[in-house]
């Protein structure tokens, strides 16, 4: 005798059947979770750039530092506790071999002014370097090279002296210091300097 074979109707059926006969039987289907591809598992964590170390140096007193006028100045028109702006003309460098670059800015001020006078009366003009700021820091600046006797004096330029040896103009009997004019100051203390320094301003 011949096996008859079921249809297939037949046996979707009975599959359907067993499915829920399992399902009444408190037997759960487990649906598998997709896995992460290796590539996405392998991706590591972005790592943190190391802290800059930060150290102090210092910047000793009687260090030469040139300078230059950022602002023409004139005894024809400048009043004494008038304030100017000065910055470093050459680059500095310290005990560690750091090298400061040119280009940072300070204050000056003129302590006293007198135009020309009568009688061929000359002009006189005299300024005081005060600071240059390095960073976060003021650097107090002095005229002198010598610390004897350190004060106001030792600070002061006097120009009616010194214009010609430092190259200043004596246009009619006045002092004329043009902008970019340098002039050779002086670490007045010293200074502790915390490194890197920021760069000097641009502009």
């Amino acid at each position: 005798m011949a096996l008859k074979w079921p249809s297939r109707a037949a046996l979707g059926v009975a599959l359907a059947s067993a499915l829920c006969a399992s399902v009444a039987a408190g037997q759960g289907v487990t649906v598998l979770a997709p896995q992460p591809t290796p590539a996405a598992a392998e991706i590591a964590p972005p790592v943190e750039p190391s802290a800059v170390v930060r150290r102090t140096v210092k910047l000793a007193e009687g260090t030469e530092i040139r300078m230059i006028f950022d602002e023409p100045l004139s005894s024809a028109t400048s009043s004494a506790g008038d304030t100017f702006s000065i910055s470093t003309d050459e680059d500095i460098r310290l005990s560690d071999g750091t090298v400061l670059r040119a280009g940072y800015r300070g204050k000056g001020e003129v302590t006293s002014a007198e135009k020309n006078g009568m009688m061929g009366k000359a002009g006189q003009l005299n300024i005081r370097l005060v600071y240059v700021r390095i960073g976060d820091q003021r650097v107090r600046l002095r005229a002198n090279k010598g610390a004897e006797g350190k004060g106001a004096v030792t600070s002061v330029v006097v120009l009616s002296v010194l214009f010609g040896p430092l190259g200043f103009l004596k246009h009619g009997h006045n002092i004329k210091i043009p902008a970019g004019q340098s002039i050779t100051a002086y670490v007045d203390e010293d200074t502790d300097l915390t490194v890197p320094v920021d760069p000097p301003p641009r502009g």
